[in-house]
């Protein structure tokens, strides 16, 4: 399936369109080693504490960004998401141009209410933006559209950062005795 946009695209623009659309995943060479940095993050997040967050994000992005073997990208958090039509920004990142480096800007507090989003809701902004970085430093794409390629990439670093918790297993129902009388009874009659 191809966003509505992909009509306006010019045929250059289709045939990146098309390799990004083709991506499902970024590897992360060595996850494990990144999981003290994103409880870092989650515990600055939690703090309130925008210079915390920002250092921890940008650690976590850098350590990305060594492990990938692309540019680094510099990371800036700001305190409350700017309104924009129909809603507010979460996130950006800035391309390099000459003599500028790209960054990565993401917000830690809603516009409505001022409270420090979720955690998940914020790694995955900072990975989304990272994303964009990654289409044209990793994979070599002429530009970053939002395809569904790139959200499975985004989604394959989230899975990837964030150990998913465990499910319990469901404890065996013990059979009440008389349901273990009636099984037997119906087995015996076979």
């Amino acid at each position: 399936m191809k966003f509505g946009y992909y009509n306006r695209l010019g045929e250059k623009q289709k045939a990146t369109y098309r390799k990004s659309d083709a991506i499902d995943a970024v590897k992360v060479p060595d996850a494990g080693a990144l999981e003290p940095l994103v409880g870092q993050l989650e515990a600055a997040l939690s703090s309130g504490k925008r210079l915390a967050t920002a250092k921890a994000a940008s650690a976590l992005v850098l350590e990305l960004c060594r492990q990938l073997a692309v540019p680094a990208v510099r990371v800036t958090v700001r305190a409350v998401r700017p309104e924009i039509e129909g809603g507010e920004l979460h996130g950006l990142y800035t391309f390099a141009e000459k003599g500028t480096a790209p960054t990565i800007e993401v917000w830690m507090k809603t516009a409505a209410h001022e409270r420090v989003v979720r955690f998940r809701t914020f790694l995955r902004t900072l990975l989304h933006e990272l994303v964009h970085h990654l289409d044209v430093t990793l994979l070599g794409l002429q530009d970053s559209f939002h395809t569904e390629g790139f959200f499975r990439r985004e989604s394959s670093l989230v899975r990837q950062l964030v150990a998913r918790p465990q499910s319990k297993p469901a404890k065996a129902k013990t059979p009440k005795p008389r349901q273990l009388a009636l099984f037997e009874m119906g087995k015996a009659r076979s």
